[in-house]
Parts: structure tokens; C-alpha cells; sequence
């Protein structure tokens, strides 16, 4: 049986939408959109920046984007109702840069797609959120799903464990800042400093 659609958690379904009609034109442009939003270190690095923001909103498969969107609906909701919308969309977004930076410093040129960290990121924030209430975090409902989706580019080629792996991480230190201090300002910095990583990191390298 479906669940329901979730009330009072407007981002998250803000945010399947716009996942949805970008999946939709990728295949209406016939890739060209894809080519034009995956990440990919050397052309950050020759001044494409939106590629950090945009490859988090494509995919590569059916398969990819409901995987993804599905953990999306599941989590989503729960977060924004808990945290409210404006936190919930920084722990999006922080999780996203963060996955984002992982993948430009340890895998530069792998061309990289997919909302896959930042949905990971949630999963992380919610875990945090959890031990944080003394729960322990397997005893989440989608707990197997994470940890599948971790393992995953271990035994699948081709998939970013760098992108998934960071936007975990991310999305865990924001939570743990944001429920600590309870201060949108040192959440909103937080996100400000691995985005501005995703602009240096590229110039570094080689």
C-alpha cells in the first residue's frame, strides 16, 4: 500500500516535482540537458559552476530517480515537519554541496549525476536526530535502504561512493549543528562553506 501524500511538507514536494520535470526533459532534449548538468571536476574547474547545483537534480535511469525520489518521500516529511521547512531545505542543500565536494576532491573526473546525497544526507540528519533522542538509528524504517544504498557503488561500477558517502556526512553535521544550537545562522553558514569548497576545490587541482 502507497503512502499517503504527506501534508505541511511543502519543500520535499517541491523538491520530487522539480526531480521529476527535470528527469522529463532530459529525455525530451534527448540528453542534452544531462551533458549540459552532470558533474564533472575538470569543467567546474573551466568556470561551469552550476553544474554543483544541477547535477543533484538529474538522473540516469527510471530506476535511479525512483529509487531516490521514493527515500525522498519517505524522509522528507518527516524532517520538515520535525525541523520546519527552512531548516529542512538547509540540511537538503548542505547535504547536496556536500556530496558535491566529496566527489570533486576524491573523484575529479568522474562524471557524477543523481539526488542520491542529498536524499543520503537526510538519512544521516535523521540518524543524528535519532541517537540524539537516545533511538538507536537501525531502528529506522529505511535504515536498510541506506545502508544499501552505501554499498551500492562498492558493488555496482559506474556508481559515485564519494557523492553518496559525503552527502551522508554533510547531511549528518547539519543536523548536529542545527539541533545543537538550534541557530539557522550556523546551519545556513555551514552550507555556505561547502558550497563556496565545491567553488576553491576545483581551482586546486591540476
Amino acid at each position: 500500500m502507497m503512502p499517503s501524500i504527506p501534508k505541511g511538507s511543502p519543500v520535499t514536494l517541491t523538491l520530487i516535482a522539480i526531480n521529476l520535470v527535470l528527469f522529463a526533459a532530459q529525455f525530451a532534449t534527448q540528453d542534452m540537458l544531462t551533458n549540459m548538468g552532470l558533474l564533472y571536476g575538470p569543467y567546474v574547474q573551466g568556470g561551469q559552476y552550476w553544474r554543483i547545483l544541477s547535477s543533484g537534480f538529474l538522473h540516469g535511469s527510471i530506476l535511479h530517480i525512483g529509487f531516490n525520489m521514493y527515500l525522498l518521500f519517505m524522509l522528507g516529511p518527516q524532517l520538515e515537519q520535525s525541523f520546519g521547512s527552512l531548516k529542512f531545505s538547509l540540511m537538503y542543500f548542505g547535504a547536496l554541496f556536500g556530496g558535491a565536494l566529496a566527489v570533486l576532491l576524491f573523484g575529479f573526473t568522474q562524471p557524477t549525476l543523481g539526488a542520491s546525497g542529498a536524499v543520503l544526507g537526510l538519512a544521516g540528519a535523521m540518524f543524528v536526530a535519532l541517537w540524539r533522542q537516545g533511538v538507536s538509528p537501525h531502528k529506522s524504517p529505511v535504515f536498510g535502504l541506506v545502508v544499501l544504498n552505501l554499498a551500492l557503488p562498492l558493488l555496482v561500477p559506474g556508481i559515485s561512493f564519494w557523492g553518496h558517502f559525503g552527502g551522508v556526512v554533510a547531511g549528518a553535521a547539519m543536523s548536529f549543528v542545527l539541533v545543537s544550537t538550534r541557530s539557522l545562522s550556523q546551519g545556513t553558514a555551514l552550507v555556505v562553506v561547502m558550497a563556496a569548497g565545491c567553488l576553491f576545490v576545483p581551482q586546486m587541482m591540476g
